[in-house]
């Protein structure tokens, strides 16, 4: 600000003298003083920018859109925006584009940007300041020259200081938001799996309501005929309508949780963003885990952990002084959430096995349903099958293929709350 002041009161005609006797004045917040001045002798046109400024804030502003980070290639940053949301991409999407964090980052930004206009604005009263101790030694006044040097040096101290602090601006935005990225992109890992299983259902039951309604019709014609009694064709109806009313709510769900999760990652509610599959869980990670190893890791990662570490002791008394009974009793708080922790992730990881292992079994019931299935086509052409008989193979089919994609969405489930135990959001066990 202060070499703003002194470029504008020399532009205005103040002669030397009054701007010397601006930084003669010894005393406290005389760069105050003279802002001060400044702002009395130029009221009105203050005003007037003043009422101008207030008519640009009024206009609606749009929202600056997203950047590419300098680190990522222009392909993955193409396919983040192409409107197919992949499982891959939910951290760079939560980093990038949720609004949160989008705010987060904004107001850090300001903020150096702040910082980076008061380095600009020493720099230039360095300038001001060399060119009123210059002008002070042409006229023989080293006394005041002397003080302009000085000032000249605090004011280069401080620019460099506001310098190096803007180096950080990555630093402190990676730090800031850290945490905050970690459980966004956990619970949109969460949705995109509850998604990918709600989606799986839905395939199997309007595959249900297809082949029951085919049923139910298959009945009513036997029913003319005497082949089908009135039980029969109640019972058809009945499941039809109930796989009917089962997908109706599923889609509802569905819905929902698509809109929240589009939301998170940085879409409107109603985008027209398909939402990817899950890939295939991946068991050779199972396999890679070591689970006393990563118990060791885990309350380093662990938020809560960290957060009872960082807090101050007990103080009853309310006066500061903690005792080391306090001290103490921290620690052994500390101590006890890692045993919990520990058996969060015994808990973690028996739970991943017992998934691994009905995925197994829900993989081989499907490729027993599959030779049924293969089986049964071969008859039906061979006119060895009945129509009812042959839908209800191709029922049990449907059936038991969606309950192996679900065996597999359950590992992915498991693996990933395995990681997150791991990587900070470990529940402490009670």
């Amino acid at each position: 600000m202060l070499g703003k002041t002194l470029r504008s009161l020399r532009q205005k005609g103040a002669d030397t003298a009054y701007l010397q006797s601006c930084l003669r004045d010894g005393r406290r917040g005389f760069w105050q003083d003279c802002l001060r001045d400044l702002r009395d002798r130029y009221h009105k046109r203050g005003m007037r920018l003043a009422a101008a400024l207030a008519v640009t804030f009024l206009i609606p502003q749009s929202v600056a859109a997203a950047q590419k980070p300098t680190d990522m290639d222009q392909g993955t940053w193409d396919r983040l925006q192409d409107n197919v949301l992949e499982y891959d991409e939910i951290g760079d999407r939560i980093q990038n584009f949720n609004p949160t964090i989008q705010q987060i980052v904004s107001s850090i930004e300001e903020s150096f940007d702040t910082v980076q206009g008061n380095a600009a604005e020493y720099d230039e009263t360095l300038n001001d300041l060399e060119w009123l101790c210059q002008k002070a030694k042409d006229e023989g006044d080293y006394a005041s020259a002397a003080m302009y040097q000085v000032n000249k040096t605090i004011a280069m101290q401080m620019a460099s200081g506001l310098k190096k602090s803007t180096k950080k601006m990555d630093t402190t935005i990676n730090r800031s938001t850290r945490q905050a990225r970690k459980g966004l992109t956990s619970g949109c890992q969460q949705m995109m799996l509850a998604y990918n299983k709600m989606a799986v259902n839905k395939a199997t039951l309007e595959k249900q309501v297809e082949l029951y309604g085919a049923m139910a019709a298959m009945s009513s014609t036997q029913s003319g005929i005497g082949m089908a009694t009135q039980v029969d064709i109640l019972s058809a109806n009945a499941q039809m309508h109930s796989a009917q009313t089962s997908l109706t709510s599923l889609t509802d769900q569905m819905a929902s949780v698509k809109r929240s999760l589009l939301l998170m990652t940085g879409w409107d509610h109603d985008s027209d963003v398909v939402i990817g599959a899950i890939p295939k869980a991946d068991m050779s990670q199972i396999d890679a885990i070591d689970l006393e190893a990563d118990k060791v890791i885990a309350p380093t990662n662990n938020y809560t952990l960290i957060e009872m570490r960082n807090a101050a002791p007990a103080d009853p008394d309310g006066n500061g002084k903690y005792t080391n009974s306090a001290y103490a009793a921290r620690a052994r708080g500390v101590e006890q959430g890692k045993q919990q922790l520990s058996i969060t992730l015994d808990s973690l990881y028996q739970t991943l096995l017992e998934k691994r292992a009905a995925l197994q079994a829900a993989e081989t019931a499907f490729q027993s349903a599959q030779l049924k299935w293969n089986g049964a086509n071969l008859k039906y052409q061979m006119g060895m099958l009945g129509r009812a008989e042959y839908l209800g193979e191709e029922i049990a089919y449907y059936a038991a293929k969606g309950a192996y994609e679900s065996a597999d969405l359950d590992v992915s489930q498991a693996l990933l709350n395995y990681h997150w135990g791991v990587n900070g959001f470990g529940e402490l066990a009670e």
